[in-house]
């Protein structure tokens, strides 16, 4: 008979404790790695983020977060954005939270106050540097809504919040020192975690509640948990202001954006010739591996989403229009369509696995306060594929698949490493299959010896998935791509093949993109290689510069012999001075710079000047071609 005094927790390296009933998951996982225990800022308790001092009355599976997971990232960002409120209520004492959520970038917290000015931004900068020294405790308490409604009357955006909240939820409040805020948490256990934390600005943003609702006014930052990350990061920073992928992108005259469609962008033709390179380089690992490309409807009843359950677990992210009476939603993912063309005949297991790929724009209604240049949008198109496979066949795909990310970034000059996020605080299907899921992935991974940490609680609503972070020229991690395991959508789409046994038995599905959107990975790109980017990606990968007039015919005549090598070239035969010229090539990032004049046309050979290089070389024009042609064939990365 089991000790109704202790529970049973189970921790990530697979052992399994007894412990008393009631004890903190702070004291478990100290008592478990002590040497370790000092980084742990929160935990997750059977798929949910708790606070570290949260009680375990139940057996459960325990995992700790740290600052270098993603989850424990977030959990710091939005403490430090409490901080500022604390901070910003004390110096004006009328101001009126609204709410922080953390952001790709740091986070922020909405306020309706009086027009800010840099004075109170300095004032704030000394109450959050005192508070942090202070070491003011994160402390949770659990009230009813009658209590919440009372404590909060004055401010009634909270009262929004509340009314909102599911009934039966359970209605939660943070005190930290005097300064109280109506919060789910998690939270870091104190003030001392929130010694690296620095406001970047402040901005007037448009209310959320529509019009004639008071003006708001954003508080910007990010957090560390110690200054010398936090000194890290801003000399990181003042590195990326000068790459900054929006500036880039508009001097290069890639894309821009409209007021009108925020968050949508707008492809130049420059930047459709990029798209369109990246999609040539995917499209030729497609047709190598199998692939087979489709197109499914931007617009699927609701149904489809209820079905997949996206419905459910998505529809706050999701576009909704309605036509005769039926509500639509705009998809926000292929899967749905591809599960539907799966499902559209019958099937043999002669086909498996079948690889669907789809470059098709997706539509997420992001927040305006998360939306970032090319990084955050909410129109998006991406490399995704889906792989309906046997059980069997899961291995091998995945690691054809972790090949194909080595291949792909090394092309880039990006370094990479993967992330395993395991089953989250809600999800579809058993935890049995779950576990089996989980347990694939991280076998794959460890026979490929590749690098990797596991995130828990960070995967997909319906399976465990592989992250794909890769790290910049300045040391910037990004997320980019996914590989996702995935037994519950087949389930629910009543997805079925014939098989061997001449049984019928549901399919697997691996849900995979591997450089992520094509915005999201030019703005990357772009920062990573400050605008000068590969010459295959180039929209003008040569400039001819005539010295003179006369020599303008023998440019054209060059141009024309570089356009039957199928390479993006132009001439400058402007009025302007050749220096003039040259500078202006490598204002543009144009990889390869050729001159000609009286003495290339006396000798038949062209002047080559390379981007960031000094000086030029000389080369016959068989061999400027053969070069410049080659270093576009082979996709080098510099010229």
């Amino acid at each position: 008979m089991s000790d109704p005094s202790t529970v049973t927790v189970r921790l990530p390296d697979g052992s399994v404790r007894e412990v008393p009933r009631g004890r903190t998951v702070g004291e478990i996982l100290q008592a478990w790695r002590p040497e370790e225990s000092a980084t742990y800022l929160a935990a997750i308790l059977d798929g949910v983020a708790v606070d570290l001092d949260r009680r375990v009355e139940a057996g459960a599976a325990l995992s700790p977060l740290t600052f270098e997971d993603r989850a424990g990232r977030d959990i710091l960002q939005h403490s430090a954005a409490h901080l500022v409120a604390k901070a910003l209520t004390e110096i004006i004492p009328e101001a009126k939270p609204t709410h922080g959520p953390p952001t790709d970038e740091g986070f922020f917290y909405d306020f309706e106050v009086r027009p800010l000015t840099p004075e109170d931004l300095e004032e704030m900068r000394r109450v959050i540097n005192r508070t942090a020294r202070a070491g003011d405790r994160f402390q949770r308490r659990e009230i009813s809504r009658a209590e919440a409604e009372e404590m909060f009357a004055t401010n009634p955006h909270k009262l929004r919040y509340i009314h909102e909240a599911p009934e039966g939820e359970t209605v939660s409040v943070y005190s930290t020192g005097d300064f109280v805020d109506l919060c789910r948490g998690p939270h870091v256990p104190d003030t001392h975690w929130l010694e690296g934390v620095h406001v970047l600005g402040f901005s007037a943003v448009q209310s959320t509640e529509g019009s004639g609702a008071p003006p708001i006014q954003r508080v910007r930052g990010v957090g560390f948990p110690t200054r010398a990350k936090l000194d890290a990061y801003l000399k990181m920073r003042k590195e990326a202001e000068a790459r900054d992928h929006r500036a880039v992108g508009a001097k290069l005259q890639l894309f821009t954006f409209f007021e009108e469609s925020p968050g949508f962008p707008v492809w130049l033709p420059n930047g459709m010739i990029v798209v369109r390179e990246l999609e040539r380089f995917v499209t030729e690992h497609l047709h190598e591996s199998g692939y087979s490309e489709v197109r499914t409807p931007l617009l699927f009843d609701v149904s489809v989403y209820q079905t997949s359950g996206h419905w459910e677990h998505y529809r706050e992210n999701m576009f909704l229009t309605t036509s005769e009476d039926r509500t639509f939603g705009w998809k926000p993912m292929n899967c749905p369509g591809s599960m539907m063309i799966f499902r559209s005949r019958a099937r043999s297991y002669r086909e498996l696995p079948l690889r669907l790929a789809e470059f098709a724009p997706l539509h997420r209604n992001e927040a305006s306060g998360t939306l970032h240049g090319m990084t955050r949008v909410r129109e998006f198109v991406q490399d995704d594929a889906h792989l309906f496979v046997s059980e069997d066949q899961i291995e091998q795909e995945i690691r054809v698949l972790l090949e194909w990310v080595r291949s792909a970034f090394t092309t880039f000059h990006l370094e990479w490493s993967y992330e395993l996020s395991t089953r989250p605080a809600t999800y579809l299907g058993d935890q049995e299959t779950w576990d089996r899921a989980e347990a694939t992935l991280e076998k794959v991974l460890k026979e490929s010896g590749v690098q990797y940490r596991v995130s828990p609680g960070e995967g997909a609503f319906y399976g465990p998935k592989i992250d794909i972070h890769i790290r910049d020229s300045i040391g910037r991690p990004w997320q980019t791509g996914t590989i996702q395991l995935d037994y519950q959508q087949p389930i629910r789409f009543a997805l079925e093949y014939q098989g061997a046994d001449g049984k019928m038995h549901a399919p697997v599905v691996i849900h995979r993109t591997i450089l992520g959107s094509w915005e999201r990975f030019l703005g990357v790109l772009l920062e990573h290689c400050n605008g000068r980017l590969p010459p295959w990606l180039c929209p003008v990968q040569v400039r001819i510069l005539p010295v003179a007039d006369r020599h303008v015919e023998l440019a054209r005549g060059l141009l024309e012999e570089l356009r039957a090598s199928h390479l993006r070239v132009e001439v400058s035969d402007t009025l302007e001075t050749l220096p003039k010229r040259v500078r202006e090539a490598e204002v543009d990032r144009v990889p390869y710079i050729a001159v000609v004049g009286d003495q290339e046309i006396g000798d038949g050979t062209v002047s080559l000047r390379i981007r960031g290089a000094k000086g030029s070389a000389s080369f016959s024009r068989p061999e400027f071609i053969d070069r410049v042609s080659r270093r576009v064939r082979e996709r080098a990365f510099e010229p």
